[in-house]
């Protein structure tokens, strides 16, 4: 009898260690399967960065055939690339006229606010539908003083009272989505805003052969939605080819009041964006470019961008 309980517990013990052998087996080789994945995915991600690099660089080519005198809708670098092979990847990219928005970077000049542009931003808050009281609290949050732009600006008084706090800025932003920091801003509100705004690293005009009609509302005051109809209708077969030549097809005089500061045919900054897909990894960057009479068109920065 007591062979026979010893016999059953040596199988017993026999069996649970099979058992552990088996987990500690299938734990090692998860693991290693799961070093292996780790490994795959960091190595896609850096042959997307390498392509993503590359984009950007085929982009600067195609800006640098392009004819800088005039840019407009009907340009090579316009047109929405298709789908292509890369690398074993898949690359689906376009680019932007950065200058056919506006730039939030205008607000904040020396001396303080610039006066046509706070006035321009307050125009173009209101034509897609968000508080034009933004516009001040924006100026703040660039601004280097601190004195607060009523009634609705913020400086380091009001964020250093919130959790966690901190200040403003007090420069150019590098980035739109750093105006998610900024009093009244969300991420909605910035979604609204992108397609309309940029932030470049210098004061910018408006590209009036490529801006949306909200921007050009916002540039050109007072104007009516059958003439910025009219005006984005011309631009379509015939570019306008001077700043004056806007003024004229809007047929209005030349002021001291009117935009034409604010406003080109011409642009020196453009985005190319790119979504790059290598396996199981999905990226997207957007790389900022700069055009130069006197030398190749540069690259300013290279953002990953939230898929």
């Amino acid at each position: 009898m007591l062979e026979r309980t010893q016999r059953g517990v040596a199988v017993v013990m026999a069996l649970l260690v099979v058992a552990l052998a088996t987990s500690a087996a299938t734990y090692i080789l998860w693991q290693q399967s799961l070093w292996v994945r780790q490994v795959e995915n960091l190595n896609a991600r850096a042959q997307a960065d390498a392509i993503a690099r590359a984009a950007a660089s085929w982009a600067a080519t195609i800006l640098a055939e392009d004819d800088p005198a005039i840019d407009h809708l009907g340009e090579n670098w316009a047109r929405r690339m298709p789908p292509f092979p890369a690398e074993q990847a898949q690359v689906v990219g376009e680019m932007v006229d950065e200058q056919a928005k506006f730039n939030v970077n205008n607000l904040a000049r020396e001396g303080g606010a610039a006066p046509h542009d706070f006035v321009a931003f307050q125009h173009l808050l209101a034509a897609v539908g968000l508080p034009v009281g933004l516009a001040e609290a924006v100026v703040d949050w660039l601004d280097a003083d601190a004195e607060v732009m009523p009634p609705n600006g913020a400086e380091d008084s009001y964020y250093l009272a919130r959790d966690p706090p901190y200040r403003t800025a007090g420069r150019r932003v590098l980035e739109l989505a750093e105006l998610a920091h900024v009093k009244g801003f969300d991420a909605q509100i910035l979604a609204r805003l992108a397609p309309f705004v940029t932030a470049l690293p210098e004061e910018t005009p408006v590209n009036v052969n490529t801006a949306p009609p909200q921007v050009l509302q916002a540039v050109a005051p007072g104007l009516s939605r059958e003439e910025i109809a009219r005006v984005v209708e011309q631009r379509k077969t015939k570019p306008f080819q001077s700043r004056e030549d806007f003024m004229q097809a809007l047929g209005r005089p030349r002021s001291a009041s009117s935009p034409v500061a604010q406003i080109d045919v011409k642009s020196r900054y453009f985005s190319a964006e790119a979504t790059v897909r290598l396996g199981r990894v999905v990226v997207a960057y957007r790389a900022l470019l700069q055009r130069s009479e006197r030398r190749p068109p540069a690259l300013v920065a290279l953002f990953q961008v939230a898929i």
